[in-house]
């Protein structure tokens, strides 16, 4: 006899499971943000569109779960200390290439270009994941094995441009600036200029700076914390540089970031 495998609800439309007095409890939660993380019971009902006595009973089983908490003095209402163990435990679980790869892949797929993702270690470049395709442009970053200088290509020139004045400083003065190709940048104030460039604009666009015949553009991630914790990039050959381009090139690869930087928790 053929048993058949129950279809569990994730492999459904989730929608039809949806509990609704769940629900409007997550819409109460999703009010609270970084910046704004107290409310009056008459803010949290004007902010979801509830009915006050639904928002009351809702807060109320919150607070009994320790999911909020209420100030008597100034009688407004903030997440509660078990949202702390709840973090701890999503980070726990989170892989930056893990949730990187399916971006990467999609924008591999969209450019038909060779796409890298790093960060600095143990201050050195080190590549977490990349994804090629059939082209000319072939990187040989061993994940996780090669380390290159940190202010190497657009992933270096990136998450430099994003450090502390006096941690680039350091950087540099362990790894100095030297010719990759010859027009790479080796003058230390030319460099610091770069990277605020970088900076201003939130991404980098380089021509044969790293490897000869080779453009590339490089674009920042960021956690929760709104701290830059990688750099995705994507590498192309020099015969493909054109204006229409870069242009698209510097949008998908920002959209790339963007959408790694949220799955990571960022809140813009």
């Amino acid at each position: 006899m053929t048993t058949r495998r129950a279809t569990p609800p994730a492999e459904e439309d989730s929608g039809k499971y949806s509990i609704r007095a769940i629900t409007r409890a997550i819409d109460v939660l999703n009010v609270f943000s970084r910046d704004k993380n107290k409310f009056s019971l008459d803010e949290i009902t004007r902010e979801t569109g509830l009915s006050k006595p639904t928002t009351f009973r809702i807060l109320s089983t919150l607070q009994h779960c320790k999911y909020v908490v209420l100030d008597p003095v100034e009688g407004r209402y903030r997440l509660g200390s078990v949202f702390l163990s709840l973090g701890a435990a999503a980070l726990g679980s989170v892989s930056l290439k893990g949730i990187a790869k399916p971006h990467l892949t999609s924008l591999r797929d969209e450019l038909q270009t060779t796409v890298l993702v790093g960060t600095i270690m143990d201050d050195m470049l080190v590549y977490l994941d990349k994804v090629e395709c059939a082209g000319p442009v072939r990187i040989a970053a061993d994940i996780g094995l090669r380390r290159d200088p940190p202010n190497f290509g657009m992933l270096g020139m990136t998450l430099m441009a994003f450090l502390e004045g006096g941690e680039v400083q350091r950087l540099l003065g362990r790894s100095p600036l030297k010719a990759f190709t010859d027009k790479s940048i080796v003058n230390t104030k030319n460099y610091l200029n770069r990277l605020q460039e970088i900076r201003n604009q939130g991404y980098v666009v380089e021509f044969g700076e790293a490897i000869e015949g080779v453009w590339g553009v490089g674009a920042p991630v960021r956690n929760s914390n709104m701290e830059v914790v990688a750099a995705v990039g994507a590498a192309l050959p020099m015969s493909s540089n054109n204006d229409a381009r870069v242009k698209e090139v510097v949008a998908k690869m920002l959209g790339c970031a963007a959408a790694i930087s949220a799955d990571l928790g960022y809140r813009q």
